[in-house]
């Protein structure tokens, strides 16, 4: 039953951790420039691509994530695949955090904000500083019960060693420890985040030279690093106001193929009885029609952006009985038409 309809019940608290949807659209990039087909990923990782490039602030499973992860491995027949995807990877993939080391002013910003704003990136780990002598490190723990791919973690490291190498001075990077296992070559790894790459590590941790920290960055920028601050903390306060419940619910439905569950397929992707669930999302301010409705919208917004398909079409794709009932509906979330909302 789970592998026909792409749900996964979890076995911890009602918690599902998160990656943001522009990531993925890094992946697919990396694997589409290899020549490998990124629509054979996406349906192993129960994705739809319209979706990821109409909302690539939105947010995805961990769960599916690893899935996307492991076919972009297998596809492409790279264990390193990962670092790639970091190579390539622009500030907007990492939206406003991308933007925040953009401008940063010192390494020792750059740091800071990777700790403390991780989670809009993915809330899969825990970021913290760690420190020896003459050095400081960026440590990236996986929450506990909480699988994260080998290669999400190399493409992370990846994005932040390749910024470092573009505006700090050579030499940022003093060692990269991993905990994955030796590869068979470990070439890749050595030349692309750094010549003392340690492996089988306790955690996977980016060390950065001491003395440079607070050296000034030449693309920073204090006034901009301020307003940017602003915005992330604005992101992240909306990230932590959505209980986690709810959150749960909204990344099982962008990731679930066909139509809308029930409330008790809901009931069980998160280990609860129909009532409990009910109750648990009224005490949220939600319900069950309420979190099909908003992702409903969520969606039609999202394919009216992404394709080419006629509001008809549309409409038939959601499950409405006709063009008509489906503008309707339409207009009572957005205002507008879909044929306006699509032309604006």
């Amino acid at each position: 039953w789970q592998a026909a309809t792409g749900w996964w019940p979890l076995t911890m608290a009602p918690f599902t951790a998160t990656t943001v949807a522009a990531w993925p659209l890094a992946v697919l990039d990396t694997l589409e420039r290899r020549g490998v087909d990124g629509n054979l990923a996406l349906r192993e990782a129960g994705l739809e691509r319209a979706w990821l490039a109409a909302n690539p602030g939105g947010r995805v499973s961990v769960a599916a994530m690893g899935r996307l992860w492991a076919a972009a491995e297998r596809l492409s027949g790279d264990p390193a695949i990962g670092l790639y995807v970091g190579l390539a990877a622009q500030p907007m993939h990492l939206r406003i955090l991308g933007l925040l080391v953009q401008t940063a002013p010192s390494l020792d910003h750059v740091i800071d904000f990777a700790v403390r704003f991780q989670a809009l990136v993915s809330n899969s780990v825990t970021v913290s500083r760690v420190h020896r002598p003459g050095a400081e490190g960026l440590a990236i723990r996986p929450l506990d019960g909480t699988p994260v791919h080998p290669c999400a973690l190399d493409a992370f490291i990846a994005a932040h060693v390749h910024h470092l190498v573009r505006v700090a001075p050579a030499g940022a990077v003093t060692e990269v420890a991993l905990r994955r296992p030796e590869p068979v070559d470990p070439r890749p790894w050595q030349a692309r985040l750094c010549r003392q790459v340690v492996f089988g590590a306790d955690a996977d941790v980016v060390w950065h030279d001491r003395a440079g920290l607070h050296t000034p960055l030449p693309l920073g920028d204090d006034d901009l690093s301020r307003q940017h601050q602003q915005l992330a903390e604005q992101a992240l306060a909306e990230l932590d106001r959505s209980p986690p419940l709810v959150q749960t619910l909204r990344g099982l439905l962008r990731v679930r193929p066909g139509g809308p569950p029930t409330l008790g397929e809901l009931a069980t992707a998160v280990n609860l009885s129909e009532r409990s669930l009910r109750r648990r999302l009224a005490e949220a301010g939600s319900g069950y029609r309420r979190l099909i409705e908003e992702h409903s919208a969520e969606r039609a917004a999202a394919l009216l952006r992404g394709s080419h398909r006629s509001v008809a079409e549309v409409a038939d794709q959601l499950g409405f009985s006709d063009a008509s009932n489906f503008s309707k509906a339409f207009k009572r979330w957005y205002g507008v038409s879909p044929d306006r909302f699509r032309q604006g």
